[in-house]
């Protein structure tokens, strides 16, 4: 007698095999988790965000507005922030939020939606943030600030450099082959003092749900720059009724400068997840 439970096949939009990106029902609270190791030193960083999509005024089919804030302090290694170099730092990144940013329809991150509401909110806290600092700090400080909200552009090289929003705003919900994968170049931004990285990445799905009753989905590949090794490896886990990011694990290994990062992104909300009943959507 055959006790295996039959495996549920992942419901596909279309022939071409599309995961579809659906974000109506996004309104979700995550913790993220990312790891620094660096030669023998390691260091963590723990923060939790919410993340909402925003009702759109008129028909949104190439494009979503989410809203992003910030739900908790930042841990250190597990502990408060108490040192005054980390408290500047969150005083200043608590200028970004709520940061509304705007989505395409492979669910990838594209561009800033809250501009000009971030510059407004620059012009409130400026006096409270130089009781921080003395002169000279402040005026460098500030200086950075004004650079870096100067127009659109010089905002968005800024905030692309958040670990979170490029892992979990990737890209995964494409067309796939036949063979359930697909080859794509991926940039990441895993140094801060060099340019986003470039890798050529294998995208696979799985088509059936694991034992979670989750879609799986994993990135794997090297960096484009022969003179460099570096690697990329991403595994993520989607709600199979809403293809909604449940959890991520994102690892890039830079051997050449002795340095990884992790990223770990999990839906605060542990509820077990049902199938829906459904029929098939290769139509």
């Amino acid at each position: 007698e055959d006790k295996e439970k039959k495996k549920q096949q992942v419901l596909f939009v279309s022939q071409d095999y599309i995961l579809p990106f659906r974000p109506l029902e996004l309104n979700h609270e995550y913790s993220v988790l990312y790891t620094i190791e660096k030669g023998d030193k390691k260091e963590t960083f723990e923060q939790n965000f919410s993340l909402r999509r925003l009702k759109p005024d008129s028909s949104q089919n190439e494009y979503h507005f989410i809203q992003i804030d910030k739900i908790s302090e930042l841990l250190v290694d597990g502990k408060p922030v108490d040192s005054r170099a980390y408290k500047v730092a969150e005083k200043t990144a608590e200028l970004l939020y709520p940061l509304r940013i705007v989505v395409n329809k492979y669910g990838k991150w594209v561009d800033i939606n809250s501009y000009y509401k971030l510059k407004e909110r620059w012009e409130n806290q400026k006096e409270a943030i130089k009781e921080l600092f003395d002169g000279k700090t402040f005026e460098m400080l500030a200086q950075n600030i004004e650079n870096a909200i100067e127009d659109d552009k010089s905002l968005v090289g800024l905030i692309s450099g958040n670990w979170f929003l490029r892992a979990y705003f990737n890209g995964i919900h494409r067309a796939y082959t036949r063979r359930f994968e697909r080859e794509r170049t991926l940039y990441f931004p895993a140094a801060a003092e060099v340019e986003d990285i470039e890798f050529s990445i294998v995208q696979k799905v799985n088509p059936y749900l694991n034992d979670l009753n989750l879609i799986e989905v994993t990135q794997s590949g090297k960096s484009e720059d022969e003179n460099t090794e570096e690697h990329y490896h991403a595994q993520y886990y989607l709600n199979p009724n809403n293809y909604l990011i449940e959890s991520l694990h994102l690892e890039c290994d830079l051997i050449d400068m002795r340095r990884k990062i992790k990223v770990e992104v999990k839906n605060l909300d542990q509820s077990k997840i049902s199938i829906d009943n459904a029929i098939s959507l290769l139509v």
